[in-house]
Parts: structure tokens; C-alpha cells; sequence
């Protein structure tokens, strides 16, 4: 999203026959990837140098919990390291979900991290996809 490949802007942008959506907010730095029931998924801050992943729960981004920050150092390398982020971060998410700022929302950790395992699901086929190109036939 963030090379520009996929044009998510102000439209969203259906991934793999509707199984994921992508949109670029109105603020320009802001990318979300979410299902396409409960609108849960993440929410990549593009800062310039750096770009920031934070949950994205039920319509709603929850800055409070950084899933990943600033340059490749800090990030997660790998499926796995992603995960555990996820899972290290499940409390503190969890916790902020009870809190009166968040109550509306009437969610849970679990519920979002079985849907992130989901999207990690797709991620991994998604990203495993090979485009084939036609050749020509030569007579």
C-alpha cells in the first residue's frame, strides 16, 4: 500500500474477491486493512520516514496500543514475531476495551485477535500469490 501499487484512495478497495478491504483516509497518512464484517483490522500511520500499525477494532483505530512503530528496528520481522506482538499486547487491549472510552464498542481481545489470526491467515495467501504472465506464442 504504502509503494502506491494499490490506489485505495478515497474508494476502498476490494482484496482477493472481497475477502480483505484497504482505504487511505482523508487525512492522506492513514491506510486501513480490514474484514469485511466488524470492520476490524489494522491501521498503518504513515509518519514520512516511518510507519506506525495500531489495532483498527470495530470501526474504530485504538492508538493507545502500538502493534508496531517507527523504523524496521522496532517492527516485527516475521509472522511469528507479528503474532506474539499481537498476543504480548492482547491485556493492555483488553483492558482499554472495558474502559469508558471504549465500552461501546463491547469488545474483547480475543474476539479481535481471532479475527487477526484470520487476516494473518489470508496474509500469508495473499502474499504467496505468484502473478503469471502470458507468453506469446510464436508460429
Amino acid at each position: 500500500m504504502r509503494s502506491g501499487l494499490i490506489s485505495n484512495y478515497p474508494q476502498p478497495i476490494a482484496l482477493n474477491l472481497g475477502l480483505v478491504y484497504t482505504v487511505k483516509l482523508e487525512d492522506k497518512k492513514t491506510n486501513l486493512i480490514w474484514l469485511p464484517y466488524e470492520y476490524t483490522g489494522l491501521a498503518y500511520i504513515d509518519m514520512g520516514l516511518q510507519v506506525n500499525v495500531y489495532p483498527y477494532y470495530r470501526g474504530t483505530i485504538i492508538e493507545e496500543i502500538e502493534l508496531s512503530r517507527g523504523t524496521d528496528l522496532y517492527k516485527p520481522q516475521t509472522e511469528e514475531a507479528f503474532t506474539k506482538a499481537l498476543y504480548t499486547k492482547g491485556y493492555e487491549l483488553h483492558q482499554l476495551l472495558q474502559e469508558e472510552q471504549y465500552s461501546h464498542l463491547q469488545g474483547s481481545a480475543p474476539d479481535y485477535l481471532a479475527k487477526m489470526m484470520y487476516i494473518v491467515d489470508w496474509m500469508r495467501y495473499y502474499n504467496s500469490a505468484k502473478a503469471v504472465a502470458g507468453t506469446k506464442k510464436q508460429v
